[in-house]
């Protein structure tokens, strides 16, 4: 049974990179193309004044949809898609600032909120941008005019976002603020994102680490991960909705105060309205959660480096042999099982420098070549150091097992060839022995049946005494004993 505390977190150093970012490139899209519908509707909910045209998430789903069709639910989706660079970025800047702190601290919640905090510092300048283009585009609803700029509508009348209108929108920012106006409301950006992306990572380890306790052994680890994701998005965005209503008044209305608009949000719609859109953000962060959860521990799985693909479970190993240690004190055995990896590959390099040094590197590599060639026709290859560890024992353990597991098989083979041969004579002994109780009890019975006692026959006999004559056959009334003379008393008869 595996220790439910026991969730291994694939670190920057194990990760064949290249995989990494085709695989990431592709599953955030797939995000992006599930929660964008959502994004939009918090995002006209947040700037809408009080209800003048949505009274809510699910009704500004259904207006939209009808006012401009599916095509409404995913306006700025092309020029936002753009963010894909800084969701790499964001990915990587975690990974390495988790690195980094390793180490300074082995605590994995500290790890998790400077890096989470760290990452969205990146990823926000290169999404800033793009966000206030894709947001002035989102705005736009069949020609009318919802944010500080109007793009001209299609040729149909329908008010279908196309490249025309992305230019219309960058010629108007640059016209009106400045390259400045791309980066409106940057300050509100990082205040919203950064606290919620170093809230999130640590509360989604404690969600996850708490549902463990409660889930049975039997439980697989992905499960009570897909559920600690939304409900570390669900408290993160509760937590920071406020400053994200404020974000994006700031860049759709131009704003350029965030103290001013929070003033005037409270003036017009008191506290109320900064939980505007809480319920879009929760239902748009929930999906993309669960996909983060699952999808990001997966992307790392699968993008694992070669040769660690087969030792990825070797802490899980090395905790089951010291239950006790990691149970009362986690970090220790974590860091007791890295300084023995690393003592360990230390100790590899060594030798590997001391063979190099006395020169014999060339006769060993020969000698290895030697082995592979006499080896090359047998079905199992010849065996080299991987430079794991646990492979390498483990290819020069198995083959020993094997074989003397095929000779206790070729052992027991033999036994039961012999107890069965024995049960055959048991079996043959005991149908003997019945045969002979058989033949003895119809002899028996036989005897019975033949036997004749003679009529006593009493003659006077000297002494006052009578002889009395007994005459008993044996076997069949042609075969006769001898008469049998017994003197006996009168009384006695």
């Amino acid at each position: 049974m595996e220790d439910k505390r026991n969730i291994q977190i694939i670190e920057w150093e194990h990760l064949d990179k290249k995989k990494f970012y085709v695989f990431g490139v592709a599953m955030t899209m797939m995000i992006r193309v599930s929660v964008y519908p959502f994004t939009l509707i918090r995002t006209r909910l947040q700037v809408q004044k009080g209800k003048s045209l949505y009274h809510g998430t699910f009704d500004a789903f259904i207006k939209i949809l009808r006012a401009d069709g599916v095509t409404g639910l995913y306006r700025g989706f092309l020029v936002n898609t753009f963010t894909l660079i800084s969701g790499q970025c964001y990915v990587t800047t975690y990974e390495l600032t988790r690195k980094f702190v390793a180490d300074y601290s082995q605590s994995n919640t500290v790890k998790s909120l400077v890096a989470g905090g760290s990452a969205s510092l990146v990823a926000q300048s290169i999404t800033v941008p793009i966000d206030v283009v894709s947001q002035h585009l989102m705005m736009q609803r069949k020609g009318e005019r919802m944010g500080r700029f109007q793009v001209r509508g299609s040729p149909e009348g329908r008010g279908v976002v196309a490249f025309g209108q992305t230019k219309d929108i960058i010629r108007q920012i640059l016209r009106a603020d400045g390259l400045r106006g791309f980066y409106r409301g940057y300050v509100a950006s990082l205040l919203t994102y950064i606290p919620n992306s170093a809230v999130w990572w640590p509360f989604y380890h404690f969600y996850a680490e708490q549902i463990s306790y409660l889930c049975p052994t039997e439980c697989p680890h992905i499960v009570f991960q897909a559920v600690s994701g939304p409900l570390a998005a669900a408290t993160a965005s509760v937590l920071t909705n406020p400053m994200d209503v404020i974000r994006t008044r700031v860049q759709v209305e131009g704003k350029s105060s965030i103290i001013l608009t929070f003033r005037q949000l409270m003036a017009e719609e008191g506290p109320w309205g900064l939980m505007k859109g809480l319920s879009a953000r929760i239902i748009s962060a929930t999906p993309s959660s669960i996909v983060i959860v699952v999808g990001y521990e997966s992307l790392k799985k699968l993008s694992l480096r070669p040769e660690l693909v087969d030792s990825r479970h070797c802490y899980q190993r090395f905790t089951d042999c010291y239950k006790r240690l990691y149970q009362l004190q986690p970090e220790m055995t974590q860091r007791i099982y890295d300084k023995f990896i690393t003592q360990l590959q230390t100790s590899v390099r060594e030798e590997i420098s001391e063979i190099k040094a006395e020169g014999n590197l060339e006769a060993v590599l020969n000698a290895l070549d030697k082995i592979v060639e006499d080896r090359k026709d047998q079905e199992e290859p010849a065996w080299r150091p991987s430079g794991n560890p646990e492979a390498d024992l483990r290819s020069a353990l198995v083959p020993y097992f094997r074989q003397q597991r095929d000779a206790l098989q070729r052992h027991v083979r033999k036994q039961e060839a012999e107890n069965r041969r024995l049960a055959e004579a048991v079996v043959a002994g005991r149908q003997q022995v019945q045969e002979l109780q058989r033949r003895g009890q119809a002899r028996q019975q036989a005897w019975q049946v033949s036997a004749r006692p003679y009529p006593r026959a009493q003659t006077p006999g000297p002494g006052g005494h009578d002889l009395v004559l007994v005459g008993v056959t044996w076997g069949s009334p042609h075969n006769c004993s001898p008469v049998a003379l017994k003197r006996v008393h009168q009384d006695d008869v």
